[in-house]
């Protein structure tokens, strides 16, 4: 099993290829890295022949259903990940970092006996980075608060950030819907995407001034 590489050409010339899908119950950017507890046996073994293939999977984030149990209903736009490092947990899991790389775009899927879902990749075309401006020194800020916050400054803070990157990590951490994360990562504008996550904070920094006063 390899990558879905370049898939070169664009819509419909680009040729797609079936990788398994790994479902979340949220949206996972690019450059964006999260860690994951694998304990069902059709996860285990999607990890398994990735690690044995050098290669990623796909995920995708679920609209209807859940991450256990029957395979739900998933965005047609997700992201192409790596694993990063893995390990046995004390309680017996196994544990995984994914780290988010490409944006892909989902065909037709189907389910294997196991459970595990397939379906037909196509790799978004790498984007070019965009410069940030003075007019994203708030949102820099705002990014480098909460990395902090949260105790996950290495993950979130780098010297090559640009507004795709900005935009990406700001918004996984940002307490916004999936469904409004999901539309994001479908938007191909890297300017329009740091646009809309502005406008996230403003409702949020609203939503905090209208709260409920002591």
């Amino acid at each position: 099993m390899s990558d879905p590489g370049d898939n070169p050409g664009s819509g419909a010339d680009r040729a797609a290829v079936e990788r398994p899908l790994f479902p979340l119950q949220r949206v996972l950017f690019p450059g964006v890295t999260l860690p994951l507890r694998i304990f069902e046996q059709r996860y285990l073994r999607l990890v398994r022949e990735s690690l044995a293939a050098g290669s990623g999977f796909a995920v995708l984030p679920i609209l209807a259903g859940r991450e256990v149990g029957a395979p739900p209903a998933v965005a047609s736009c997700g992201t192409w990940v790596e694993i990063a490092d893995w390990s046995s947990l004390p309680n017996g899991l196994l544990g995984i970092e994914i780290r988010g790389e490409r944006r892909l775009e989902l065909g037709a899927t189907r389910v294997e006996s196991d459970g595990l879902m397939v379906g037909e990749v196509v790799l978004r075309p790498p984007e070019t980075a965009l410069p940030l401006t003075a007019a994203e020194a708030d949102l820099v800020a705002l990014l480098s608060d909460l990395a902090r916050h949260l105790g996950l400054e290495s993950r979130y803070l780098s010297h090559d950030l640009d507004a795709g990157s900005l935009a990406w990590r700001l918004a996984d951490l940002l307490p916004v819907a999936v469904e409004r994360k999901a539309a994001l990562l479908a938007l191909d504008d890297p300017a329009a995407r740091l646009g809309e996550v502005r406008s996230w904070v403003a409702e949020l920094a609203a939503r905090g001034r209208s709260g409920p006063r002591g």
